[in-house]
């Protein structure tokens, strides 16, 4: 079984992981949405599985995610954020969506975002 990540619109698949990895992934958001005070822009979708993602609200949580981490330098923080929020912008530029960036500010975050590419589009 799977867990679909797919705009309202339903136009396209954003990823399709694992069910219990796209429900850890979900979660994960989800505490940190109410950590940055903000939605995430994720919709449990019952009838076919996965979620439906509101693009709008998701790239705005994303970008709140990515200001987060670039507000600090706080090694463990940035532990914590550095997967939800790969994966998030990898699921963010799939829809078409980006963020503002402070590469600066990144201290190598974006590193790894290839490799994340990658590996939530393996079968």
């Amino acid at each position: 079984m799977s867990y679909p990540f797919q705009p309202t619109d339903r136009s396209k698949t954003l990823w399709d992981p694992a069910l219990r990895v796209g429900q850890a992934y979900t979660a994960l958001a989800r505490e940190a949405g109410e950590l940055i005070g903000m939605s995430t822009g994720l919709t449990e979708n019952e009838r076919l599985g996965g979620s439906d993602v509101d693009l709008v609200a998701f790239q705005q949580f994303t970008q709140g995610l990515y200001d987060r981490y670039c507000s600090t330098s706080n090694f463990v923080l940035h532990g914590l954020l550095r997967g939800l929020l790969l994966t998030s912008i990898v699921m963010l530029e799939k829809g078409g969506g980006s963020i503002d960036r402070n590469p600066e500010r990144e201290d190598g975050l974006l590193e790894g975002l290839d490799a994340y590419a990658r590996a939530m589009w393996e079968g």
